[in-house]
């Protein structure tokens, strides 16, 4: 089924982009959406599947990618994410600390229990900022909400 796209939101999403992170036994992807809100560019960036080293390490990357295009805040949703390493957990924060330093601050969208704990054993639960939903934060950052992907 086709949804006709909203004139709106469309005109204010500026890049919208699919990732393939790993092909591995269980798969990773990400799309990446660069709204632009309130003067800002915000990188909203969803997160799917299961998180080894390969796709850490591609997703390290693509973080460091989109701090050099602009991005002055990230939203990383995680609500779709299924697992990660933890093992792989410091580089991933370290990664996201680096795009803090070089273009600006990160949020954890739709953290799941089972996935904050990862992060709990891994030590780096404290360096992490949460928030339960991205489309909410994205909404209050002064737009609609974002189109579902299909």
């Amino acid at each position: 089924m086709s949804v006709a796209p909203d004139p709106l939101r469309a005109a204010r999403r500026a890049v919208a982009l699919n990732l393939d992170l790993a092909h591995g036994r269980h798969g990773a992807t990400a799309r990446l959406e660069l709204h632009e809100r309130a003067g800002a560019r915000v990188a909203l960036l969803a997160l799917r599947g299961w998180l080894d080293d390969i796709a850490v390490r591609r997703l390290e990357e693509a973080l460091d990618d989109i701090a050099s295009r602009g991005a002055t805040q990230l939203l990383l949703d995680c609500s779709q994410l299924r697992h990660i390493d933890y093992r792989l957990v410091p580089g991933l924060v370290a990664a996201l600390e680096r795009f803090e330093i070089r273009a600006g601050g990160f949020v954890l969208c739709g953290l799941s229990h089972y996935l904050r704990d990862l992060f709990r054993l891994a030590g780096c639960d404290r360096a992490l900022r949460c928030w339960p939903s991205a489309d909410e934060l994205l909404d209050g950052l002064g737009g609609g909400s974002r189109e579902s992907a299909s």
